[in-house]
């Protein structure tokens, strides 16, 4: 998103690091201080005597973990250096010192040791035993359908994202985990379960001219702020998606924030130019480094969603080539040291004919897009910009809104595209919601939180990867439309008049601007919508039972028995003036699985 952006507002100076190198000669593990569970993170703390000027260099320090499995595979995860703080005060709490994150996956006796890259000493193994959980699991391309999400926990759950950007919060300090809770807690209790959060300089990024490179004592509270975001985030059943660099970093014109970056040489750094990051040879090792405590320090957390190397990587001046030579090369430095094997993306500005989405280490594509067009009618076209280059990948709509600017007038116009954006999202053909972008401005003090329960019910229990797009139901006006998501043995179907559009509402409010009736208290109100029906096609013969579901006040509505007789069927659509739903099932199939 291009935007002027506001500072988180920490000013801590920590130094964490010892300020000599001591070779160590005894190094010892913890156990885990809580029960160990499956596909829920440990954390352990280490000990050594060892003392290190810069423990976020891997030269200077390089300690890992090996966790051996109950059936004798073993995973090595690097170590990380760890300061804590008080969560009201946000002032440094106790000694800092070494931690290993690890999220097992399978039940029974497990051991870890630890070790030094360098010669030098190892833990005496440690065993602790793990038992099973019913935590979802990691996030992965359904099996069934690599056009969708699913949870990786033996039991490929199918996973539909629904959420929105939650990238900073521009309140200071402990109260970024005030703001962090209520979004997190409203999103999880109308049915969300993504956020897509930034590791930008003025949120949650561990380095930037405050610390120099490839030190982060100095932004421990950012780090630890992320900590208590995906605990937070994890106990609400909300996973997140970690975009690594914001476009702004590493550009002079949109959102310019080059003069501030470390890596500039006129701060000390090695580049003269912010697009030689990609290319020149120190930039490299230096963001590896970061790369691996990023890793060590959050690729644990099994509600990570995905890594997002760039926002909007077109506002820089990185071409195509050298990025995507940077992302192979980078993708193996975050292959080694994320054990999880975490689905990986990036975003462009616009939209999905680059030849980014056709490299193997891109898990899934990505749709950016302000232009306020309606989706209902544009999204099957863009989703197939997508997969016409990467036809066996997911496709998210990870920022949309109404424009570019925010805090439209009047706010209807929001309004009408948020909700069109959350509910026509799937039946075009992405893998999850659209995910709106004024998340600060619009969908928390205007209180749209509820929008996203009316999807999650109304898909809660359906297994999209399951079903296929491209389908209309044939509606008796032009006056609506209607998508649908169908198998043989059922269709989930969206009807929508075609006056409740974003466009629609601009008109008329010009319209009465002219007028002179625009007043602040206007609102638009679509023409009631009497008699629409619709005839759904490609369904095996038989009884059905079509639940009708009001989407603007997120009830189900009338229980209503059908029969499909050669392949078809008709439905009476109940009255409405802005959008339906309806879930066609088999006569006795309640309408939740």
């Amino acid at each position: 998103m291009s935007r002027k952006l506001l500072a988180l507002g920490l000013s801590l100076s920590l130094f964490a690091a010892a300020q000599t190198n001591a070779a160590p000669t005894r190094l010892s593990l913890s156990a885990p201080t809580a029960a160990a569970r499956t596909f829920q993170p440990l954390e352990l703390s280490l000990t050594t005597d060892g003392t290190f000027a810069n423990p976020y260099n891997p030269a200077q320090a390089e300690l890992n973990v090996r966790f051996t499995s109950p059936a004798g595979k073993t995973v090595t995860v690097p170590a990380f250096w760890y300061q804590d703080f008080d969560r009201a005060t946000l002032e440094p709490k106790g000694s800092a010192g070494w931690r290993v994150r690890f999220t097992p996956t399978s039940a029974g006796l497990w051991t870890a040791s630890a070790s030094f890259a360098n010669p030098g000493p190892r833990s005496v193994p440690l065993g602790f035993k793990v038992v099973a959980s019913d935590a979802p699991g990691f996030v992965r391309i359904d099996k069934q359908n690599p056009r969708y999400f699913a949870h990786d926990n033996g039991k490929n759950t199918f996973y539909f994202p629904t959420g929105l950007n939650l990238g900073w919060s521009n309140s200071k300090g402990a109260a970024v985990l005030a703001d962090y809770d209520r979004w997190l807690s409203q999103l999880s209790q109308n049915g969300g379960n993504l956020a897509r959060v930034w590791m930008a300089a003025w949120s949650f990024g561990v380095e930037w001219k405050d610390t120099g490179l490839g030190d982060y004592g100095k932004r421990q509270a950012q780090a630890w702020l992320l900590d208590q975001v995906f605990e937070m985030a994890r106990q609400k059943g909300v996973n997140i998606k970690l975009m690594l660099i914001n476009h702004g970093q590493f550009s002079t014109t949109v959102n310019p924030e080059w003069a501030d970056n470390p890596y500039n040489a006129a701060n000390g750094g090695p580049l003269k130019s912010p697009e030689a990051f990609v290319t020149d040879p120190q930039a490299r090792e230096l963001f590896k480094r970061r790369l691996r405590y990023v890793a060590a320090r959050y690729a644990a957390q099994p509600n990570l969603f995905a890594w997002e190397w760039w926002n909007e990587v077109n506002w820089t001046p990185i071409g195509d080539t050298d990025l995507k030579a940077w992302i192979r090369e980078m993708t193996g430095v975050l292959k080694k040291n994320d054990p999880y094997d975490h689905l990986i993306s990036s975003s462009y500005a616009t939209g999905g004919t680059a030849d980014l989405w056709k490299m193997p280490e891109i898990s899934f594509s990505q749709q950016h897009d302000y232009s306020g067009r309606d989706l209902m009618t544009w999204g099957r076209s863009n989703v197939s910009a997508f997969t016409d280059t990467a036809p066996s990948k997911p496709v998210l709509l990870a920022e949309i809104g109404y424009s570019g600017s925010g805090n439209e007038v009047p706010l209807i116009r929001d309004r009408i595209h948020f909700h069109n954006s959350v509910w026509a999202a799937p039946f075009v053909g992405y893998a999850g919601s659209g995910m709106y972008w004024w998340w600060d401005t619009f969908v928390d003090p205007q209180n749209q939180w509820p929008q996203y329960k009316g999807l999650a019910d109304f898909l809660k229990g359906e297994n999209l990867a399951t079903l296929t797009t491209g389908h209309n139901a044939a509606v008796n006006t032009l006056s609506a439309a209607a998508l649908t998501l169908q198998s043989k043995a059922r269709a989930l179907i969206w009807l929508r008049s075609s006056a409740y559009d974003a466009g629609e509402a601009s008109a008329a409010y010009t319209k009465a601007l002219i007028q002179k009736k625009a007043g602040t208290n206007w609102t638009y109100l679509p023409p009631i919508r009497y008699g629409v029906t619709l005839e759904v096609d490609g369904l095996s013969d038989g009884a059905y039972t079509a639940y009708w579901y009001a989407p603007q006040k997120n009830v189900w509505l009338s229980v209503v028995p059908v029969t499909v007789k050669g392949g078809s069927v008709t439905l009476k659509a109940p009255t409405f003036d802005r959008d339906l739903a309806v879930k066609l099932v088999p006569a006795g199939e309640p309408r939740t699985p």
